[in-house]
């Protein structure tokens, strides 16, 4: 491995099949609002816990050793995936979410103690307030943005499931025309394990 080649990195919560189908489907529905809008591959959902950005490949190795230790106290646990959303304005939304309910607590506390070990391995994680959600659209423009908002609105009670958190994962992004393409790069059990 080259101590100087940079990867773009995130740990992050990955999420059901079942809840991933129910969102790719409301994603068909929301597309219908003929908004400009960038739409995340169903395969690529997840939960961001923390992004690092830029890091060197070097400094991934000491993250996804110093992750177990961070997350052994806490057990696997339920999110209700419920609810959709933006986060922007209704003139002009930017990224279109579907919502985590119930034991946002304990997602919470997970974000926590992997930032914190992303901190003690030397890395600067973003420090933006936590907010439970899994980005499902990125609006580009104005364009039509009246009547996703429309169409989000009239499905904002919809819920699509729960998933069990049971591991973390450290994850790669490459940037590429059609899209970000992740890598798996270290997958973290919670609790303790056998």
């Amino acid at each position: 491995m080259e101590d100087g080649k940079v990867i773009r990195a995130f740990i992050a919560v990955e999420i059901s099949a079942a809840v991933r189908a129910g969102l790719a489907k409301m994603q068909n529905v929301l597309r219908e609002a003929g908004a400009h809008a960038s739409w995340v591959k169903p395969e690529n959902i997840h939960c961001t816990l923390v992004f690092l950005g830029d890091i060197f490949e070097s400094a991934a190795g000491p993250l996804a050793e110093a992750l177990p230790a961070a997350v052994e106290n806490i057990g696997a646990f339920d999110v209700e995936i419920a609810g959709l959303g933006f986060f922007g304005t209704t003139r002009s939304p930017r990224i279109v979410w579907a919502g985590m309910a119930g034991n946002t607590g304990a997602l919470g506390e997970l974000q926590q103690k992997t930032c914190e070990a992303a901190e003690a391995s030397g890395l600067s994680p973003d420090k933006k307030p936590f907010k439970p959600h899994l980005t499902i659209a990125r609006v580009r423009s104005n364009r039509n943005a009246a009547e996703l908002v429309r169409a989000i609105e009239k499905n904002r009670e919809i819920t699509f499931g729960t998933i069990t958190v049971q591991r973390i994962v450290l994850m790669q992004s490459k940037l590429t025309a059609t899209g970000p393409e992740y890598t798996a790069l270290a997958s973290i059990p919670l609790g303790k394990g056998d």
